[in-house]
């Protein structure tokens, strides 16, 4: 999705324009293997990576140094109830996904596809009043939060509640917090999946800060 410089006077106020300014140059390369690997040598006991030449783990100071990410702040707390989440999009960016009629085949996560937002929300109309610019703005940050930060293990939905997340502008959140503690939950979860069933998920679309931190994280316990 192009980046509108309208966008910018939004995103700052969230603290996030350093960010997104970053990655909406350029995004490195996921090396599926590497992750694996890192992964498989995750423990979940002492949140670091064993490696032959010791333990690394991010940390709060990678995140904000590397990507810019605001730590100070409220912490992101929210329900992840996803019960009437269509209704509840509608009225924060005036649409959502149709609902299937046969609801058992509806098994997308609470949330709308990359391909639904690209195609509703890709160009900002020029010239357009403020709560168009406003909405396209959300929903350009939903889209590269839940692309990096906040990636689903499917790789093609951008989760409801991180776009609910996105509701006040002037939130003063800690994203920073937010997305190590998210990047924690993933690779436990991804850690467990390789030792319950022997075989790697498709985690290639795990958190950018996963990817980049592994070549910058300190090694414990050397100075």
């Amino acid at each position: 999705m192009p980046y509108d410089e309208r966008y910018t006077e939004y995103i700052k106020r969230l603290g996030l324009l350093p960010f997104i300014t970053l990655v909406s140059r350029s995004t490195p390369n996921l090396n599926a293997a590497a992750i694996t690997t890192f992964v498989d040598r995750w423990r979940p006991e002492t949140h670091t990576f064993h490696l032959r030449t010791g333990e690394i783990t991010p940390t709060l100071q990678d995140v904000s140094m590397i990507f810019g990410l605001p730590i100070a702040g409220e912490p992101l707390c929210m329900s992840t109830d996803s019960d009437g989440w269509r209704n509840a999009m509608e009225l924060l960016i005036g649409m959502a996904p149709e609902e299937l009629e046969d609801k058992s085949k509806d098994r997308v996560p609470a949330g709308a596809t990359y391909a639904w937002i690209v195609e509703n929300f890709r160009q900002c109309p020029n010239p357009a009043e403020v709560e168009v610019i406003e909405t396209h703005a959300r929903v350009y940050v939903w889209y590269i939060l839940s692309r990096t930060l906040f990636a689903d293990i499917g790789g093609r939905t951008a989760q409801w509640m991180w776009l609910k997340a996105l509701g006040n502008w002037d939130s003063n959140i800690s994203w920073g917090s937010a997305a190590l503690a998210y990047l924690y939950r993933q690779v436990i979860t991804y850690a467990l999946y390789i030792h319950l069933y022997m075989s790697s998920p498709h985690i290639c679309y795990t958190n950018l800060v996963f990817f980049t931190c592994s070549w910058t994280m300190p090694v414990v316990g050397q100075a």
